[in-house]
């Protein structure tokens, strides 16, 4: 569990530094800013989630399910303590703008473990 959280933390802290030298972005052009922060964190979340499987034996598609939710459930927190304090969005508002995206973060840890299962334990 202690690996999916620090890959976890990675996959939030990538596009989190990512942002922060671009926030005057987000006041020029905001389509802008958020798509390269889908950009990013699509990125960081496909690198490491090809990482995390090289360690990965078996029960790949369970993994890649509990990555996701790790992950996902993670994301949440961190800008509940992170984001949300210092950003002055409803809670939500927040889902609508940016915590929805984060279901994505199931999409490559799911697809993954999936391919992972059809092939090798087949």
């Amino acid at each position: 569990m202690l690996r999916k959280v620090g890959f976890g933390f990675l996959a939030w802290l990538v596009p989190y530094v990512t942002a922060i030298p671009l926030m005057p972005l987000m006041e020029s052009d905001e389509i802008l800013f958020k798509t390269i922060m889908v950009v990013v964190g699509s990125l960081a979340g496909a690198f490491l989630t090809v990482i995390y499987f090289g360690g990965v034996r078996r029960s790949y598609l369970r993994e890649g399910v509990l990555l996701g939710l790790v992950w996902l459930l993670l994301a949440w927190g961190l800008d509940f303590v992170a984001l949300l304090p210092f950003s002055q969005v409803t809670l939500g508002r927040y889902f609508l703008e940016i915590g929805l995206r984060y279901v994505g973060m199931l999409s490559p840890t799911v697809a993954v473990g999936y391919v992972l299962s059809r092939r090798l334990e087949a």
